[in-house]
């Protein structure tokens, strides 16, 4: 079958060498494992967002290393084996198959004990889960334990598996506490072993006193004076230091089978303490040295100059008193390279959805849905015009469609938030998951939305022209070459604004954007005789823009900074085309690469221009499949 293109951050398997040169017994075991884990990622068409959508790390990563001066030599993997999509099931019974095909057989036994306990745990509360569960794997020149890290939601945590002093440990009393917990880590192949408590305190704002009281809190006050001075040594490495700066602060709890503590740690997030990435390891050095302590493996990944994002930083003591460092990092993500993947056929037969059953699922507002992820990790259904107006597009006026296409331009309507601007959202209907952020009129709804209004006859080729006057306050007036920014490269003036509102920044502008904005344009050219001037313009900026990307991902991902993925701009491009626009033959060809494939469920579809919020739609795919694949029923008549 036909090659096509994924990518793979460039530090990723950077990093993983740079370990395996420091302690070489990690080959026969790490490099496996993580290669097993990885292959999903690559194959699963979610492109950058399989590698930076995750809360395991502090840059999304779904891997993670950490280092620990308790047991230099030796290394833990965290790896968060779900992607990110809305479909995705999130349960310990679909943990348990991704355990099973990144790590090597293990006694079942000892497993499902652990995976049972794991999935009543998550059975008690009816929230969503967030990451469900994480694989720990523990790397020593001794072998490979695995530990489990599942996520406890409110209600889903039974205190009577606290070991100790069940009173004192319950929700109740760690929320008056100013705890909260949030997961629970142990060994599925070992009966007998520790358990970690992990927890979040309720401030930004934290004091010695402060910590000295959860240690009260958790009857481990005794270890406070062996801890208190490696935490004096740590803030005075701050950018006031002199006080524990703004950040997120948790505690881990280590409780023995004897029921008593093992050991206590306060984790701080690396960056935002010590004040930014550059300044992490320099503030680690110099702990480890006024502390006679080592972390070979770190140091072999800074001396390579490996870009890791640090994560977190540990300041542990055990029941001996011992004090100890650990440090979490994972590769960065913020520059990847591209490799080719060949398509293969799905393991699993799937009915294809009847057109009748798709257009059922059409929401009462007109809308069709679409899941956004929101930065917290949870899935929210949304109803927004572009997903609407894009489904659209996928569907012919039959007697069969026309009732829902007509239902769904009424809810186009809505999105006008002022004449001739549209906006992702009706006002009226802004979702409360984003209560915080307003958004305003943007080009890209506002062509789209024109564009399949006039074609249903609801606004006249005059109220076009109105619509595109007013887009024309919003177009690109100056490029210079010698600026900094990639855009001025490849930018051309009269292109337009991702935004209609008086200040705009170039480093925002969108290809594919501009792609809507030239199919609108193209209904002038069908019904006038003079060329709009944005027209050639646009033009030769798509050519400028995908010349100038060559074949760096990085660069093409900057010409669209509102697409999550590559292969949405070039079904729009397929879609101009088809309308009448030849000339983009070329870029169709070029990008042809980066299509997704077949039949695929979900992918990625939006995204903010910082990629903090996702959007997919399962809907979306399926019209588009079924618009490949289909004809409408009854009429034998092709959807798209």
């Amino acid at each position: 079958m036909a090659e096509l293109n994924t990518v793979i951050p460039v530090a990723w398997n950077a990093l993983i060498n740079a370990l395996c040169r420091e302690a070489p017994y990690l080959r026969a075991t790490l490099i496996p494992e993580v290669a097993r884990f990885t292959q999903a990622r690559l194959a699963c068409s979610g492109l950058a967002a399989a590698f930076n959508t995750s809360l395991l790390a502090y840059n999304g990563c779904p891997l993670e290393f950490t280092v620990s001066t308790s047991k230099p030599q030796a290394l833990a993997c965290t790896l968060d084996p779900f992607l990110p999509y809305c479909a995705e099931d999130l349960r310990i019974e679909a943990f348990s198959r991704h355990y099973r095909q990144i790590v090597a057989p293990v006694s079942q036994n000892d497993a499902d004990i652990r995976f049972d306990a794991a999935a009543r745990m998550q059975n008690q509360s009816a929230q969503p889960l967030r990451f469900g569960s994480w694989l720990g794997r523990k790397y020593t020149p001794e072998g490979v334990k695995t530990k489990i890290y599942s996520e406890v939601q409110s209600g889903g945590f039974d205190e009577t598996n606290w070991p100790g002093a069940v009173e004192n440990l319950s929700a109740a009393a760690c929320r008056e506490a100013g705890l909260s917990l949030l997961m629970v880590g142990e060994y599925p192949q070992q009966p007998v072993s520790p358990r970690e408590y992990y927890f979040q305190w309720h401030s930004a704002h934290i004091t010695h006193a402060d910590i000295a009281a959860v240690m009260r809190f958790y009857d481990c006050e005794s270890l406070w004076p062996a801890l208190k001075p490696l935490l004096e040594q740590a803030v005075k490495l701050t950018l006031n230091g002199q006080a524990f700066p703004p950040t997120t602060y948790g505690f881990s709890l280590v409780y023995g089978q004897d029921a008593g503590p093992e050991s206590f740690t306060l984790f701080v997030m690396a960056e935002s303490f010590f004040g930014d990435n550059q300044r992490v390891f320099p503030g680690i050095q110099t702990l480890l040295t006024q502390n006679d302590l080592q972390l070979p493996l770190l140091q072999q990944v800074v001396t390579e100059q490996i870009p890791v994002q640090f994560n977190v930083v540990g300041f542990s003591v055990d029941r001996q008193g011992r004090r100890g460092i650990s440090c979490t990092f994972s590769p960065q993500n913020k520059r990847f390279e591209t490799l080719p993947v060949k398509q293969t056929p799905p393991s699993v037969h799937t009915c294809r959805v009847s057109l009748k059953t798709l257009l059922a699922q059409q929401s009462a507002s007109g809308a069709f849905t679409s899941h956004v992820r929101t930065p917290d990790g949870r899935w929210h259904q949304d109803e927004n015009a572009f997903v609407t107006a894009q489904v659209l597009r996928t569907l012919e006026h039959t007697a069969q469609t026309a009732p829902h296409i007509e239902k769904a331009l009424d809810f186009l309507t809505t999105c006008e938030t002022r004449p001739h601007h549209f906006s992702f959202w009706p006002s009226a209907a802004h979702p409360q998951w984003m209560a915080n952020l307003k958004i305003c009129a943007d080009i890209d709804d506002t062509a789209i939305i024109t564009e399949l209004l006039y074609k249903s006859g609801r606004l006249s080729l005059t109220q076009v022209r109105q619509t595109l006057s007013h887009m024309n306050s919003y177009q690109v007036r100056k490029v210079d070459p010698r600026m900094k920014a990639g855009q001025h490269q490849w930018a051309e003036c009269q292109s337009f604004y991702t935004w209609m509102q008086d200040e705009n920044e170039l480093t925002q502008l969108d290809c594919c954007v501009n792609t809507n904005a030239l199919i609108l344009l193209h209904v002038l050219t069908d019904e006038d005789t003079a060329l709009p001037p944005a027209y050639p313009r646009i033009l030769q900026m798509l050519n400028q823009a995908l010349e100038w990307s060559g074949d760096d991902y990085d660069r093409l991902s900057a010409l669209t900074p509102y697409y999550a993925h590559p292969g949405e701009w070039h079904t729009t491009l397929m879609y101009a085309r088809d309308a009448g626009i030849p000339q983009l033959t070329p870029l169709i060809n070029a990008l042809s690469r980066w299509r997704l494939p077949a039949g695929q469920r979900e992918s990625p579809l939006y995204r903010r221009h910082d990629g903090r919020y996702l959007w997919t739609s399962p809907c979306l795919n399926a019209f588009r499949s079924l618009a490949h694949t289909e004809y409408a029923e009854g009429n034998y008549e092709y959807i798209s």
